[in-house]
């Protein structure tokens, strides 16, 4: 008898169950599918329930490339490609699963669709290990498939993503893969991206950045961390891309995202915020660290890196620049509040790497004041914070290295 690997929690004692016992599900149902029209291309997402974990489709009787919407591949969201040479008309969909096939719904072709070639403009690294990479562009569907030097990646292997589900219009323009070899950190790659008729993307050449942090999200009971991407001026854009972009992988950790209020709702203080680091910060012994606090209101407006003897007299030098803060409460004026908490998060964070003001040039990139944006800003640095991040000396950008205010150069 083969030996059945072990895996521990819930989730593990039922797969093992379902492995010795079979499922025993309920027949598929869909519940939904969205859209419901479109020409060939389209991307279509189905939901369903009943069945086992996971499952695939059938379109108009065959098998198609089927794409979990969950990374970690249990969800029962599932999204296909309408055939490019489908014909008009209504065609069945099913779901496949656990054995049993779910009854059909139908999707109506209004026409053929001729197949896009896919865009290449960026990628994020998610940890240091290098097992888990995303690309950015456009004109991607769960058809396109990504390589790395030649060889073809798996798709939506990682589980790193700070999300469980990947947002529907992420599929378009995002891609998350695993690479069949780690990527090493200073190294460089090709990717490309293959649709449909062997239609390859421009090739994307990449370097594996060399500088790490990790990063911890706690927020308040009720208060939300920022959205995982926002879409701005045509992009798909992620703090890890921002950062990435400019030498540093960042290892994202949603910590404790319920946490009672310790103000019992009055604004913090920075002593405040400082206590409330020292009661959930939890750095390493020996790794670059920093902390985001996302609290309903606070000493400033809209956010603040704090963790500077400008702001806490009482904080030890060694743990300067390590936390920064920002506050919903004070987005309630902007009409894109979601997308403005996200890039003020990437703002705040950006002083906690020793970055100014004056890094922005007078332009819309991260390190413009929020209430200085108009509608065309973006979540890029400029050349001037990007060349700090990345070739500065590290005690100048790392945080917890030489104090706040304390780089000279440009």
């Amino acid at each position: 008898m083969k030996n059945i690997p072990i895996m521990t929690g819930s989730i593990g004692l039922f797969m093992i169950f379902v492995l010795l016992t079979g499922c025993n599900c309920p027949q598929p149902q869909i519940q939904s599918i969205t859209p419901a029209s479109g020409p060939g291309g389209t991307i279509v997402e189905v939901v369903f329930t009943g069945g086992g974990l996971g499952g695939s489709v059938i379109f108009d009787g065959s098998a198609v490339t089927t794409r979990y919407a969950s990374n970690l591949g249990l969800g029962k969201i599932l999204r296909f490609t309408v055939p490019y040479n489908a014909t008009t008309g209504s065609k069945n969909v099913q779901v496949r699963s656990d054995g049993q096939t779910s009854p059909a719904v139908a999707f109506n072709v209004t026409g053929s669709g001729s197949v896009p070639t896919p865009v290449l403009d960026g990628f994020a690294i998610a940890h240091s290990n290098g097992e888990e990479i995303t690309v950015f562009g456009s004109n991607f569907s769960t058809l396109s498939q990504v390589f790395i030097d030649g060889t073809e990646v798996d798709r939506y292997a990682g589980n790193s993503e700070p999300i469980r589900i990947i947002p529907f219009d992420f599929v378009d323009n995002a891609i998350i893969c695993s690479p069949v070899t780690p990527l090493s950190m200073g190294s460089s790659y090709n990717v490309v991206v293959r649709n449909p008729g062997n239609l390859n993307s421009n090739t994307l050449n990449i370097t594996v950045p060399s500088r790490v942090c990790e990063m911890e999200y706690d927020a308040m009971e009720d208060i939300p961390v920022p959205d995982y991407y926002v879409w701005q001026n045509s992009t798909v854009n992620t703090i890890r891309r921002t950062y990435t972009a400019c030498g540093w992988i960042l290892e994202l950790a949603y910590d404790d995202t319920a946490i009672v209020d310790p103000q019992s709702g009055s604004a913090f203080s920075y002593a405040d915020l400082y206590s409330f680091w020292q009661a959930y910060a939890s750095p390493p012994a020996s790794a670059t660290y920093m902390h985001g606090a996302f609290l309903a209101d606070g000493p400033t407006a809209r956010g603040v890196m704090y963790m500077n003897s400008g702001n806490v007299s009482s904080l030890p030098a060694a743990n300067q620049r390590q936390g920064f803060a920002c506050f919903w409460d004070d987005f309630a004026v902007y009409t894109d509040r979601p997308q403005k908490y996200f890039r003020t998060t990437l703002h705040e964070a950006g002083h906690g790497f020793n970055l100014y003001h004056s890094d922005a040039a007078s332009s819309q990139t991260v390190m413009t004041t929020t209430p200085s944006l108009a509608s065309g800003w973006h979540c890029y640095f400029s050349t001037t914070s990007c060349n700090h991040l990345r070739s500065h000396d590290i005690d100048d950008v790392s945080p917890g290295g030489t104090a706040w205010g304390s780089r000279t150069c440009h």
